[in-house]
C-alpha cells in the first residue's frame, strides 16, 4: 500500500508565530476594551497567547486563526473588564510610576481617555474597527452578535466620542439633520 505525500496533511501553525500574533492582537484589543489599562491588557494578551498556543493545532481551518484570536481576545477582555472594574479604577488613580522598560504610547492613552466612558461592547466594536480595521462581519463574529448590532454599537460609540470632543471644543458641533442623513446613507 502506497503512502500519501506529506503535503496532503495540513501542518499545524508555527507556535512562535501564533504566540506573537496572539500577543499583538490580544494586547491591542484589550487596550481598547479596557480603556487603556496597560497591565490588564498585558494579562489578557498573555491569556490569549497561552490559549492560542494550546489550541492552534486543533483549529479546523488554520487560515481562520485571526478571526478566532479576535473573538478570543474580545471575550477575554470583556471578562477582565467585568472582573476588575473597581480594582483597575483604584490602581489607575494611584499609579504614579510607569513600569520599568514600558514606553506608553500617548495616542493609545488619548484613545483610552475618549473610550473610557463608553460601555465595554462599544469600546470593543470601535477598537476592532479602527485599531484592527475589521469589517462588520468580522466584528460581529468576534463579539458574538449580528452585523446590525455591530453597526448600532459603532454608531452609538462614534456619537458618544463626537459629543465628548464637541464638549471639549476639540471639534465644532455637527448639524443633527446632517448626521441623520449620514447615518442612513
Amino acid at each position: 500500500m502506497a503512502r500519501r505525500p506529506a503535503e496532503a496533511a495540513v501542518a499545524p501553525p508555527d507556535e512562535d508565530r501564533v504566540a506573537r500574533r496572539a500577543l499583538d492582537l490580544g494586547r491591542r484589543t484589550a487596550l481598547g476594551v479596557l480603556a487603556g489599562d496597560h497591565a490588564a491588557a498585558d494579562d489578557v494578551a498573555q491569556d490569549v497567547a497561552i490559549q492560542a498556543v494550546r489550541c492552534a493545532a486543533t483549529l479546523r481551518e488554520p487560515a481562520a486563526l485571526d478571526a478566532w484570536l479576535h473573538r478570543t481576545a474580545v471575550r477575554a477582555a470583556l471578562r477582565a473588564a467585568k472582573r476588575g472594574r473597581r480594582r483597575r479604577d483604584v490602581e489607575q488613580r494611584h499609579a504614579a510610576l510607569t513600569p520599568v522598560g514600558a514606553v506608553p504610547d500617548p495616542s493609545l492613552d488619548e484613545l483610552a481617555t475618549l473610550l473610557g466612558g463608553l460601555p465595554e461592547r462599544q469600546r470593543a466594536a470601535l477598537t476592532l474597527r479602527y485599531a484592527h480595521d475589521l469589517d462588520d462581519a468580522a466584528i460581529a463574529a468576534a463579539l458574538g452578535c449580528r452585523a446590525g448590532t455591530v453597526r448600532a454599537l459603532l454608531s452609538r460609540g462614534r456619537a458618544a466620542v463626537r459629543a465628548q470632543l464637541e464638549d471639549a471644543s476639540v471639534i465644532a458641533p455637527r448639524d443633527t439633520q446632517h448626521d441623520r442623513e449620514d447615518d442612513h446613507a
